[in-house]
């Protein structure tokens, strides 16, 4: 865990470059009235500034939009890889990994009021894909779960309590997919991540997994046991970028 700490501290360090470039209202604004779309490597994507901070809309700008994620699926997902992704968004990740693995892929949303988006930029760079709409579990107990969606979608989550909660309906992994054909996880859920390290029992040919470390939504010791089961489970540490990390199954 010390390598947690060094993260946290790395992660204050970069704060003024953080709020300069990455969440900056004024370069957000040209970037939202001005330029509109994100482009990323020949790809296009669409977004519905009405559901993002105008701040965040300088990510598109500078390209520092889930860099984190795009660090790690660019550098490690290729043919091998067929991927199951959690947490949709504008499916920036989802198409960066099927242009680097060429390979149809499972992605869950739980937020039904940015599927459409979502859709149309899948299908603009031409993935090939099975979107679940809903919250995508490895083993649901109950049908339904209270949500926290809010107008900036990247906060949405069942972690964070708050009044206007929504209730999503759960799918189980088993129930939509032959889990037998997929290899990788890459999760980025606002704290779910918890839930499918917890559950990598049920899902014995996942090799490969890339997750987003809420570490602001998890308490330490959940962060820990996060930790401790991949180990557990004979998951080793590749490499990370900040609070994003990608593990490889030691076989």
């Amino acid at each position: 865990m010390n390598k947690l700490f060094f993260i946290k501290v790395l992660t204050l360090l970069v704060q003024p470059i953080y709020y300069l470039i990455h969440y900056n209202f004024f370069f957000g604004l040209f970037q939202k009235n001005l330029i509109k779309e994100f482009n990323y490597k020949k790809m296009v994507f669409r977004v519905d500034y009405e559901r993002i901070p105008t701040s965040l809309a300088s990510s598109f700008l500078f390209n520092t939009y889930e860099y984190n994620d795009r660090i790690l699926v660019e550098k490690y997902i290729d043919k091998k890889n067929k991927s199951i992704i959690i947490g949709g968004g504008l499916g920036f990740i989802a198409c960066i990994n099927f242009k680097k693995s060429k390979n149809e892929f499972i992605i869950s949303e739980i937020d039904k009021t940015i599927i459409k988006n979502l859709k149309f930029n899948l299908k603009k760079n031409n993935c090939r894909f099975k979107l679940i709409k809903g919250n995508l579990l490895v083993k649901k107990k109950k049908e339904y779960d209270k949500f926290f969606i809010g107008k900036n979608f990247i906060s949405n989550s069942k972690y964070i309590i708050k009044q206007n909660s929504k209730s999503i309906k759960n799918f189980q992994l088993e129930d939509v997919c032959n889990l037998k054909k997929y290899n990788t996880l890459i999760i980025d859920g606002e704290g779910v991540e918890e839930h499918y390290i917890k559950n990598l029992n049920y899902l014995p040919n996942i090799k490969y997994i890339i997750f987003e470390l809420h570490y602001n939504i998890l308490s330490k010791s959940t962060v820990d046991l996060i930790f401790k089961q991949l180990n557990k489970k004979k998951f080793k540490l590749i490499d990370n970028c900040f609070n994003s990390f990608y593990f490889r199954k030691d076989v």
